[in-house]
């Protein structure tokens, strides 16, 4: 599973296998800083360790529905 950026700036990032969603939270007060304030944080778990994923709500679904059909 992977992700590609719209635009030709960035590279496509590739997932880890085994990817698992474990939660979904509104950002800290501190991620917020760093992040949207109004994005959520897809918690998930793999065998290389925690992935923190920061998505906006009107892409939550799409998200979440990828995480689970991998």
């Amino acid at each position: 599973m992977g992700w590609e950026p719209r635009t030709k700036a960035g590279a496509a990032v590739s997932l880890p296998e085994g990817l698992r969603q474990v939660s979904v939270r509104s950002p800290s007060w501190r991620e917020a800083v760093k992040i949207n304030g109004g994005s959520r944080i897809v918690e998930c778990s793999s065998p290389e360790g925690a992935l923190l994923v920061a998505v906006m709500p009107n892409e939550l679904d799409h998200v979440l529905t990828a995480l689970n059909s991998s």
